[in-house]
């Protein structure tokens, strides 16, 4: 697959640009993804017409009960990546978190401040940052296909920010139950560092298959965690393989899949790459970008979770066999936003 902006086609170029197609006369016609979709399954008023939260509804007193016995010895994993000044992986069209000290020891070294009454010194700081430019949680409404966003709302109503179902809805109800971690890296390569290579799929079949291996059940319900072994090679001085967004291991479409991730009542999936799914997937020989975004994020309302860092849970699982935790989650609360970062707990 080629990894260069001319591989995608003119149409993913000008998203990622901001432009506007030439012509609005091939929005007429229908696209590979309503006719992937046409008989797909949808929650859409499944929680009622203005629900914002979608799938995540399915995490309720019960499910943090049942995520609550998941805990035995107490450890715990932070599984966001760092957040370091002009540096990270992020989507093409976006740029790294930029940091800027807005008050330091410079300042009074240099007379611009003087110390607060007491003698009390302070530094302060602010931060330019792609609300997905670091692990984070995309909202419902924030990826569509036709016109209409998550609940059949209006795709207008993601202008000037989002008016339904933006990423506050999800911070307002937290993400908290059992968690599954499914290591397809170490899974499918049992060589160090126990990662997919660039452009891999992973289908319904490689789930079912790691989560045998591991010998841990997916029961209906529970927040699932995808270890690809991928962005590590971000920061590798001499990778396996060179870390490009658009030849990132992830999920690969099918009707399969995503029928599943129905009947499982799955209400959040996460990842260690920028997508979740492989950026650009050949379905029925034409090439169609972020697919599973479309399928679980319009239709199904199942929340997706990017960027995560899961080597360190990955290294502990392995060595305890234990796969399953407490998952303890919520994005910033950035009203009308489209996503939020956000550091999630693991608790084993």
């Amino acid at each position: 697959m080629k990894t260069t902006m001319s591989g995608l086609g003119s149409g993913w170029r000008c998203l990622l640009a901001g432009c506007l197609l030439a012509s609005a006369a091939p929005l007429l016609a229908e696209t590979a993804m309503e006719r992937l979709q046409k008989d797909a399954p949808s929650n859409w008023s499944k929680w009622g017409d203005d629900d914002q939260v979608g799938a995540l509804n399915y995490l309720a007193d019960e499910s943090v009960l049942t995520g609550l016995k998941a805990v035995s010895e107490g450890r715990v994993f932070t599984l966001q990546i760092p957040m370091t000044s002009g540096s990270g992986p992020v989507f093409p069209g976006r740029i790294a978190t930029q940091h800027f000290m807005a008050n330091d020891a410079a300042a009074y070294s240099a007379g611009k401040a003087e110390p607060l009454p007491g003698g009390i010194k302070y530094s302060d700081d602010a931060a330019f940052i792609y609300l997905q430019g670091t692990t984070h949680v995309d909202s419902l409404a924030h990826a569509w296909y036709g016109e209409q966003v998550y609940g059949g709302k209006s795709d207008q109503t993601t202008v000037h920010g989002h008016a339904h179902a933006d990423v506050a809805q999800l911070g307002n109800k937290g993400i908290v139950g059992r968690a599954v971690l499914l290591d397809v890296g170490r899974h499918k390569n049992k060589d160090a560092p126990y990662r997919l290579a660039p452009s891999s799929c992973i289908d319904l079949e490689d789930l079912k298959d790691t989560a045998e291996a591991q010998k841990v059940k997916v029961n209906k319900r529970d927040i699932l965690v995808i270890r690809t072994g991928s962005i590590a090679r971000f920061w590798e001085e001499e990778p396996d393989a060179k870390w490009e967004a658009y030849t990132e291991p992830g999920l690969c479409y099918s009707k399969e899949l995503v029928s599943w991730v129905d009947e499982m009542e799955i209400p959040m999936i996460a990842s260690d790459n920028l997508a979740i799914e492989k950026v650009s997937q050949q379905i029925d020989g034409e090439t169609v970008i972020i697919p599973l975004h479309g399928a679980f994020i319009r239709d199904l309302g199942v929340v997706l979770s990017e960027i995560w860092w899961l080597d360190d849970l990955a290294a502990d699982s392995a060595e305890d066999g234990k796969y399953d935790f407490l998952l303890v989650a919520a994005p910033l609360k950035m009203e009308g936003g489209t996503g939020a970062p956000v550091n999630p707990v693991a608790i084993k």
